[in-house]
Formats: structure tokens, C-alpha cells, sequence
């Protein structure tokens, strides 16, 4: 009896092992909120508690900047970073499959003046977000274009709206949800810049986990589950 109860003990206090998922600190709402170095909401919150659910593991979140996201997953200092391309990243990782959209725009404040293509910035400041890289934009000016950086998406936007520069390099999707927050902010998209296909890239020392959550990911597009998830931050 004791020897069973202690086992019942033991079992019902056993935890499930762990996925470690890199939360962006640069990343803004819809895709995350931190308070400190907890996420309290987003897109990347919500998919990371979705997938380690689905893989039977528990989340256990872990924030970083964006220039120590990928070498945290290289060096297996961490499992998961989502909502990323290859291009974005130089180091060595697996990849999942694409399952997420997003689009790339140039956002214009109120007194900015007219533009119709990216070559029109050529000598303008842009808003940028510190450890971001502008591949789609550089091949364009044929240049590093004039970085005006800061910590996040959200900041840019705000500074936009106080007139501090006429231009930023942000997300649609960042975009729409500070306006929707913020409804009188004389912003615009004046420019697209890229429509990117984007994954999770997964630590080569998780290879075993590249098959099941590629599956995950199938059964989330399939039920829903994401366009559900997705929704909620529109």
C-alpha cells in the first residue's frame, strides 16, 4: 500500500518535459505583449502554448532580443523561435514548415511627403527596429539604408505619430492593430515591401521533434486552430 501510494505520489507530481520558446523582446502587439519578461498576450504567446500542448510538453517562455534569438536556438539554449524566415537568421537551425503570412510596408505619418516607390527613400531616416534586418530594402536603395533604430514595432509607430520621422519599416499587421488602438493616428501605408512566408525554426539538438511538429502544425491549419488564433487579434 505504501509502496503504491508513494508511486501514485510520484507520478501525479511528474512533469511533463519542457518546450522553450524564444519570445521576441522586440516584437509588439499583435504578436506579443511582455510584462517584463513575461508574455501576457499575442499571437506568439497564444501559437507556443498551442504547439507544446499539442506535442504533449509544457512552455516555458523565454525572452530575448531579437539578436540573441537565433543564436539561442542554434546553441540549443533554446528549442522554438516562430514567426521567422531563413533569411532572417544566420545560423544554422531547423526549419518547420511555412504556415504563417505576414507583409512587409512602409508606414507614413502625417506630414510625410508623397512616395511611390522605395527609391523615393533613398536619403530618408527610416524607422527601424533594433536587430532587424532589411534585406528586401537594401537590395533596393542598393545601400544599408539610414536606420533609425529603436526597441520595438510599437515605439516606431508612436513616434510616427508624434511627427519624429516621416517613415517607418513595419508589419500590416502592426499597422492595423495600433491604428485600431489608436484611431486617430494620422498614419497610412504608403508601400509594400514584401509578403513573407514564415515558420519556426527549431535548435538542431530538437531534430527528433522536427517530424511531430510539422504534423502538429498540419492538424492546427486543418482544425482551425490557428485562424481561429489568428482572429482573436484582428
Amino acid at each position: 500500500m505504501t509502496a503504491v501510494l508513494a508511486s501514485w505520489v510520484g507520478a501525479a507530481s511528474a512533469e511533463p518535459p519542457v518546450l522553450r520558446i524564444v519570445a521576441p523582446a522586440n516584437q509588439s502587439m499583435p504578436m506579443l505583449r511582455l510584462d517584463g519578461h513575461r508574455p501576457v498576450d499575442g499571437v506568439l504567446k497564444d501559437l507556443g502554448e498551442l504547439l507544446a500542448q499539442r506535442l504533449g510538453l509544457s512552455p516555458v517562455f523565454i525572452a530575448l532580443p531579437s539578436k540573441r534569438a537565433g543564436p539561442a536556438v542554434a546553441s540549443g539554449a533554446a528549442d522554438l523561435l516562430c514567426y521567422v524566415k531563413p533569411e532572417w537568421l544566420d545560423v544554422q537551425v531547423l526549419w518547420t514548415q511555412s504556415f504563417l503570412s505576414g507583409t512587409g510596408i512602409i508606414a507614413a505619418g502625417p506630414n510625410a511627403p508623397p512616395v511611390s516607390r522605395l527609391h523615393d527613400l533613398r536619403d530618408e531616416p527610416l524607422g527601424t527596429v533594433l536587430g532587424y534586418r532589411y534585406p528586401v530594402i537594401d537590395q533596393a536603395f542598393n545601400q544599408a539604408i539610414r536606420r533609425e533604430d529603436v526597441a520595438d514595432a510599437e515605439t516606431n509607430l508612436r513616434r510616427l505619430a508624434l511627427g519624429r520621422l516621416h517613415f517607418v519599416v513595419t508589419d500590416r499587421a502592426a499597422l492595423a492593430y495600433y491604428l485600431k488602438a489608436n484611431p486617430t493616428a494620422a498614419l497610412r501605408e504608403v508601400l509594400e515591401v514584401e509578403h513573407y512566408q514564415l515558420g519556426c525554426a527549431l535548435s538542431p539538438g530538437k531534430a527528433d521533434l522536427l517530424q511531430p511538429l510539422n504534423k502538429a502544425i498540419d492538424r492546427i491549419q486543418l482544425d482551425g486552430s490557428v485562424a481561429k488564433l489568428l482572429a482573436r487579434y484582428r
